[in-house]
C-alpha cells in the first residue's frame, strides 16, 4: 500500500467526518461529496470506496442513521467513483476546479434523485408506491435539493481551489522563508 495514498486518504476522511458533523445543522449542506469527489480523482476507485464510507460510518456513530443509509452511502460511493473521471487529468488550474463544481452539482442531483427514491422505496406509509406517489415524494425533496447544490456550490470549488492552489502557496511560503532566512 502506498504511504502516499494512505496519508491523504486517512486526511480526507478526518476532513469528511470532521466537517460534516461541524455543518450537522445546516441542512443537506455538507462535505462528503467533495470528500469521495477528491478520493476518486486523487487516488483512484478502491479509495474512493474507503473514503466514502468511512466517513459516512464514523459519522453516523455520532449524528445517527436507519435503512436510508443503504442508499446514503451507496450514494456516495457512487459519487466518489465519478470522481475517478478526473484521476488522470491535470490537478493544477482552474479547469479543474471547473470539472470538479461540475461534477459536484451533477452529483447533488444523483444525491437527490437517488435517496429520494430509497425514501419512495422505504417508506410506503409515507409516499404509495405509484408513480404520482414517487412523483410527490420527488417534489417535496426539492427544498433538500436546493440546500445540498447552494452547499457543493461554495464548498466544492472552494476545497478545490485549496487542493490546487496549496501546494504552489506551500512553495512560495518555502522559498520566501529560505529568501528571509539568506
Amino acid at each position: 500500500m502506498n504511504k502516499k495514498k494512505t496519508l491523504i486518504a486517512i486526511s480526507l476522511i478526518a476532513f469528511g467526518a470532521i466537517t460534516r458533523l461541524l455543518l450537522k445543522d445546516l441542512p443537506n449542506v455538507e462535505t462528503i461529496t467533495i470528500t469521495a469527489l477528491l478520493a476518486g480523482s486523487m487516488l483512484g476507485w478502491g479509495y474512493a470506496i474507503v473514503v466514502a464510507l468511512s466517513a459516512m460510518a464514523i459519522t453516523d456513530v455520532v449524528i445517527g442513521n436507519d435503512s436510508i443509509l443503504l442508499f446514503t452511502w451507496s450514494a456516495f460511493v457512487i459519487i466518489g467513483l465519478l470522481g475517478v473521471i478526473l484521476r488522470h487529468k491535470s490537478k493544477t488550474g482552474a479547469k479543474y476546479i471547473l470539472q470538479m463544481t461540475g461534477l459536484g452539482m451533477g452529483a447533488s442531483v444523483f444525491f437527490y434523485l437517488f435517496t429520494n427514491f430509497g425514501v419512495w422505496l422505504l417508506w410506503p406509509q409515507m409516499y404509495v408506491h405509484t408513480w404520482q406517489g414517487l412523483v410527490q415524494c420527488y417534489v417535496m425533496g426539492l427544498p433538500f435539493l436546493k440546500y445540498n447544490m447552494l452547499g457543493n456550490l461554495v464548498i466544492v470549488p472552494v476545497v478545490s481551489s485549496v487542493v490546487v492552489f496549496a501546494p504552489q502557496w506551500l512553495k512560495l511560503y518555502n522559498r520566501k522563508k529560505e529568501y528571509v532566512k539568506n
